[in-house]
């Protein structure tokens, strides 16, 4: 199995570095990949380079948002996962919804920092993602589309 993990760099992609060392102590002994995606560049994680994607915002402008989703596609032609998890933000929205489009599992991990409700990414996500996680159970408790399984961090 493969999986590529997408996420903005900052406190997305920190998210990010936890969730893949707390995925990789459970799966011990099994066949997964890992690659990895953020918006900055010269990034490793485990000495392996993260490719580098294209940061966005809602604001950005749509012919901003076609190129990016040109380079999500090209990001999953090349790598070919399986699954494709993301912490956030937009970027790592984008590349999830092509990668549904592409008929990959998708998981999504609205970050910690939305107490109150879901971030306008995992807003949408959850309509599209297979799970759809919030790391707060108050914010699952109304939202049958939205489960939670714990804290990353």
């Amino acid at each position: 199995m493969k999986i590529l993990m997408v996420a903005s760099f900052g406190g997305h992609f920190i998210q990010l570095k936890r969730l893949h060392q707390q995925i990789r102590e459970r799966i011990e002994g099994e066949e997964v990949m890992f690659e990895f995606a953020t918006t900055a560049e010269n990034v490793a994680l485990n000495n392996d380079k993260a490719h580098n994607f294209p940061n966005v915002h809602r604001g950005s402008g749509w012919g901003v948002m076609i190129v990016v989703f040109k380079r999500a596609y090209k990001l999953l032609k090349l790598i070919k996962p399986d699954v494709v998890i993301s912490t956030g933000a937009l970027p790592g929205l984008i590349v999830c919804l092509m990668a549904k489009l592409l008929g990959k599992k998708v998981i999504w991990v609205d970050s910690m920092a939305n107490y109150q409700k879901l971030s306008f990414s995992g807003h949408v996500a959850k309509y599209f993602c297979n799970i759809c996680l919030t790391q707060w159970e108050h914010l699952a408790e109304n939202d049958d589309r939205v489960v939670y399984w714990g804290k990353v961090l």
